[in-house]
């Protein structure tokens, strides 16, 4: 049973340094990509602001959720 458990580990262990030394971790997002999900965008109907990632685009143009 224990040597099961040891084998086990000492698998992971050289999965974990093939795989050199740690494995991936999601990509962040740069700077400026942060800065343009922030702008603030204009509602083509209503015309109030929100910002950019939070606007619905439908054909080219950019709505608020309640006009879109």
């Amino acid at each position: 049973m224990i040597l099961r458990l040891i084998l086990i580990a000492f698998i992971i262990y050289l999965l974990y340094k093939a795989f050199g030394g740690k494995f991936a971790l999601p990509k962040k997002a740069s700077k400026e990509e942060q800065t343009e999900a922030n702008t603030l965008v204009e509602c083509t109907k209503c015309g109030v602001y929100i910002t950019y990632k939070e606007a619905v685009k439908k054909s080219g143009k950019i709505y608020c959720s309640d006009c879109a």
